[in-house]
């Protein structure tokens, strides 16, 4: 029983050190206007160094970038965004984690995946060449 209770103990300390650290954001490098909401409706310029937490809130406006260390990683946030730094952090280091590369995807067109399915697209042309067969016209 105290074995038990001597492994709960460490590992609880474990996982609280590690909700703690992942939580914990700090700005490596600002470029432009980068703003974190400091209470509501009040905003306040990101400086270098600055620890941040996963809930805070920014915003990077036009031509802005953020750099965030979290822990032995980092994170760039792009020109106008707007959330939580974890859900902004989420979404930049997922691509990254991937591997896709911007225009990585097969260029396909809906003409590509319809072609064998439809008889063709009805255009202005082709519905004014089926109109003028239906009427009979007097010269």
């Amino acid at each position: 029983m105290n074995k038990k209770s001597v492994l709960i103990a460490v590992l609880a300390i474990f996982m609280s050190a590690s909700i703690f650290a992942a939580g914990s954001y700090k700005v490596k490098s600002v470029k432009g206007k980068v703003t974190y909401e400091a209470t509501p409706g009040n905003w306040k310029n990101v400086t270098v160094g600055q620890e941040l937490s996963a809930a805070t809130v920014i915003n990077t406006s036009l031509n802005s970038t953020v750099v965030l260390s979290a822990g032995d990683s980092d994170v760039t946030i792009k020109a106008m965004q707007k959330g939580t730094v974890d859900s902004l952090a989420a979404g930049s280091s997922g691509v990254a984690k991937t591997g896709l590369k911007k225009n990585s995807l097969k260029a396909s067109t809906v003409g590509d995946e319809v072609a064998g399915n439809s008889k063709g697209t009805a255009t202005a042309s082709s519905r004014a060449s089926e109109a003028k067969e239906d009427v009979d016209w007097d010269e």
